[in-house]
């Protein structure tokens, strides 16, 4: 392994690198292994201690070999927090490239509008790998999809899913007329679940407090919910969970 304790310079370098947003900051040992499992590779890993790499995961054949070609800085724990986007750094931070953008799959696709928090996006991303949804869409002033939170919490999703960052308006123009695009609102007395949902569909979620913008609701072919009870709605995570779970298995059965 290549290890090494960061020079002054170095650690300049690091902080002026977290500041661009033009790099991938992931910590974890676990987010690591995800990060590797889907054949991406850091250009460093971050330590706040060089025992860690007793760490189980340094000593695993299968990645022995990506390890040993890897650079591994023993950095101070203040520049491990300063780095950090945790209250309690876990003391080791993958650094690299942002990764390349994947092709979308087949629908149906997600269109995020104007998500804020990072751990909701982040299980979006996870619940759109697990249930065959074949690309996210997030408004532009949506969350960064690069934060180090949503990235853990996709529990590795973040390296599978494709997502892009796109203005509404563009998405309709580039897609074809056949588009199908369904908005969830608590104030629709429509169930989702009694619609047909065959043809190429664009599923839309709104932001955590005040849901979709009223353009977006205007243009959708239908506007639908999630009916429950005891509750006004669910937490937007929560919803397309409880969504792409019912496309999923309506289409195994199907």
């Amino acid at each position: 392994m290549n290890i090494s304790f960061a020079s002054k310079t170095e650690t300049k370098e690091l902080l002026r690198m977290k500041k661009s947003g033009q790099f991938v900051f992931f910590e974890g040992i676990h987010t690591l292994e995800e990060a590797l499992r889907a054949n991406y590779l850091p250009d460093c890993i971050l330590l706040s201690d060089k025992d860690m790499l007793k760490s189980p995961l340094f000593q695993d054949k299968v990645f022995i070999a990506i390890f040993e070609n890897l650079k591994f800085l023993i950095v101070k724990e203040d520049t491990i927090k300063r780095l950090s986007s945790e209250k309690s750094p876990t003391g080791i931070i993958s650094v690299g490239r942002l990764p390349e953008q994947k092709g979308f799959g087949p629908s149906p696709w997600i269109y995020l509008d104007r998500i804020q928090d990072p751990g909701n996006l982040g299980t979006i991303l996870r619940s759109s790998l697990a249930f065959g949804c074949g690309g996210v869409f997030l408004s532009e002033d949506s969350c960064s999809v690069y934060n180090s939170k949503v990235i853990r919490s996709s529990a590795g999703a973040f390296f599978k899913v494709p997502f892009r960052r796109k203005n509404f308006n563009e998405i309709i123009n580039e897609m074809q007329d056949d588009l199908k695009i369904f908005s969830f609102s608590p104030r629709s007395n429509t169930p989702f679940f009694n619609c047909e949902f065959k043809e190429r569909t664009l599923l839309v979620f709104g932001n955590e407090g005040n849901g979709i913008c009223d353009d977006i609701i205007c243009t959708s072919n239908k506007t639908v919910c999630i009916p429950t009870q005891n509750v006004e709605s669910l937490n937007v995570a929560m919803s397309v969970n409880v969504v792409l779970a019912f496309l999923y298995f309506k289409n195994i059965i199907s």
